[in-house]
């Protein structure tokens, strides 16, 4: 149960994370630059106090890691800046279901396990094509479709992170420690990632860029972000380290949306796009989860 405890967690943090540039609408890039090196640079220090990893897997697994992360911070500010974070927030919960497969993918017993109960199966059908239907009418209009097509690729970073934190909660007896390297490696990466691209972009002077980086309204947000990513990772980590399956934990981030509506809704901010055929697509993947992990949930 631990598990589920720490992926409420991540999801009520995501959701935070995601309002973020609604409000603002600043440069996706920039904000990325900030998660990445502003967490990096803040449990650098914690470094010193661990063990060296040695394991090259490893180090090409957190690279991975920061490169995903990297992708989806951009896309997740780009798009709540630009669509909102309520629409932002629904789109990412296709990743549950693109999670679940890689999984099946490398864990290929798992996937007969539940094709050898016929009754499981067969259930598992009729979700599906009630969440192809959620999804077909989700992106009928041209923003939705808009929307759906640009996160996608943060769809499927989001998936493999999910894999990838899950095998780097695992890589070494503790959990801590891999947590550790996780916000300085990894984020690092992205970090460099989100400067490239935003250099690749923009093409600033030095000058230029440094300025923009610590205009008074970037470190105000930046600086917002930093301070919850931290928990956010922490406990996506925990989570996956002790989840049977990385979708599961990422089922849990179906409850970003819900934070994200009623977040709205209390500042009175409109949210309204797809909003009911994003809520019956979470609705059909949380029946989903629990299609093919009814013991999961009960560990």
């Amino acid at each position: 149960m631990l598990w589920i405890i720490n992926g409420l967690i991540y999801g009520f943090f995501t959701a935070l994370y995601t309002l973020v540039n609604q409000r603002h609408n600043f440069n996706g890039y920039i904000l990325g630059i900030w998660r990445g090196f502003g967490i990096s640079l803040l449990f650098m220090p914690f470094m010193f106090f661990i063990p060296w990893q040695t394991n090259l897997n490893n180090w090409a697994l957190l690279v991975f890691q920061g490169w995903m992360i990297g992708i989806y911070d951009s896309h997740l500010f780009f798009a709540s800046g630009k669509y909102g974070a309520g629409p932002t927030s629904r789109a990412l919960v296709v990743s549950v279901w693109v999670t679940t497969l890689i999984w099946w993918i490398i864990t290929p017993n798992l996937f007969i396990n539940l094709v050898t109960d016929a009754n499981r199966f067969i259930t598992l059908l009729m979700v599906l094509i009630g969440f192809c239907v959620s999804y077909w009418y989700m992106i009928k209009t041209p923003v939705s479709r808009e929307l759906a097509e640009y996160m996608t690729p943060a769809i499927f970073a989001l998936a493999g992170m999910s894999v990838a934190t899950k095998e780097i909660a695992i890589m070494g007896q503790n959990v801590w420690y891999n947590i550790v390297y996780y916000l300085v490696v990894a984020t690092f990466v992205s970090g460099i990632y989100n400067s490239v691209m935003y250099i690749w972009h923009n093409r600033p002077s030095m000058r230029a860029f440094v300025k923009t980086i610590f205009a008074p309204k970037i470190v105000r947000v930046g600086t917002y972000i930093v301070s919850f990513s931290a928990v956010l990772i922490a406990s996506k980590t925990m989570a996956m380290r002790l989840a049977p399956n990385p979708g599961y934990v990422v089922t849990l981030l179906l409850t970003a949306p819900i934070f994200v509506f009623f977040l709205n809704k209390y500042n009175k901010i409109p949210d309204n796009v797809s909003s009911k055929a994003g809520f019956s697509m979470l609705f059909f993947l949380i029946l989903l989860m629990l299609v093919i992990n009814v013991e999961g949930i009960a560990d």
